[in-house]
């Protein structure tokens, strides 16, 4: 009986020891975390491929959808960055301007993040107007950005591509 009370006292003393050292790494923390794991990806699209779909009235109108991929490269001119997939679905018109509601996602080498929420272009031009910035949320990802929240804040260029720059909040 003795051995028995000696194996559970180790059993109960290893565990005690396992508990208080746990408690005290997550008490100090793990690691260099400096508080500050934000990560910026800029990105610009490539040969973009549109599809426009006229749903119910002929001609511009809500329920219009735009359908669209791009090979992406990084803005710093570092080569192929993955591409991205999207689809606009118009949600209301006036004479002048034309809000969207978009869902996109960038499937990059270590994951995918997912972008959501509303565009503003002038009616009839399809297009972000040109050298204005517009910013979404980031509503999620895969992989490496699993946990990703931010923002992605997208610009027209001269040349016709879009530049995108997405802040990821750690």
């Amino acid at each position: 009986m003795s051995l028995l009370r000696l194996s559970k006292r180790t059993c109960l003393s290893v565990a005690t020891v396992s508990l208080v050292l746990a408690g005290s790494t997550l008490a100090t923390g793990c690691g260099d975390d400096d508080g500050d794991d934000s990560q910026q990806i800029s990105v610009i699209t490539t040969d973009t491929e549109l599809t426009e779909i006229d749903n119910g009235k002929t001609g511009p109108s809500e329920g219009d959808m735009n359908v669209f991929r791009s090979p992406l490269d990084f803005a710093d001119g570092g080569g192929s960055a993955g591409s991205l997939y999207g689809i606009q679905t118009t949600v209301s018109l006036d004479d002048k301007t034309e809000i969207v509601q978009a869902s996109f996602t960038y499937k990059l080498a270590d994951g995918t993040i997912s972008i959501g929420g509303l565009g503003e272009y002038p009616r009839g031009e399809n297009a972000l107007v040109e050298g204005q910035k517009f910013e979404r949320p980031v509503i999620g990802g895969t992989g490496k950005y699993s946990d990703a929240s931010g923002t992605d804040t997208t610009v027209l260029n001269p040349d016709g591509q879009y530049e995108h720059e997405i802040n990821l909040e750690g």
